[in-house]
């Protein structure tokens, strides 16, 4: 799925597999409770980005206001770049490259419940 613009708030919640590319921004508790698939965004991200994240990934070439509930910032590995770059050729972008984005996604503390992290549910 490729929007040409903005989207608004929880763009990508719940994701099962999908890819999303966003030429623009993000609104709030976007990639809320993803499962899986990926969400490009080319522009910033709003609050709470990835809250509750489980294993997709995140790409955000532009600011991210915070961070939401077990969502960590990634390293940028080949192999992300590599799934990065056919996600943007899909997409009909050439004029962005991947060493440009910022990869996010779960830091897997909230996977299975724990009294010690009951301040981050």
């Amino acid at each position: 799925l490729v929007v040409e613009g903005n989207a608004s708030s929880r763009c990508g919640i719940s994701m099962k597999g999908i890819n999303i590319v966003v030429r623009g921004n993000v609104g709030h508790m976007s990639a809320f409770m993803a499962q899986s698939g990926n969400l490009v965004v080319l522009g910033d991200a709003g609050d709470a980005l990835g809250d509750s994240i489980y294993e997709a990934r995140l790409f955000v070439r532009g600011k991210v206001k915070s961070l939401g509930a077990d969502c960590i910032e990634k390293e940028m590995r080949p192999e992300h770049i590599a799934v990065l770059q056919d996600l943007l050729d899909r997409a009909g972008i050439r004029d962005v490259r991947p060493d440009e984005f910022t990869r996010y996604g779960s830091a897997r503390t909230l996977y299975n419940f724990n009294i010690d992290n009951a301040d981050a549910y």
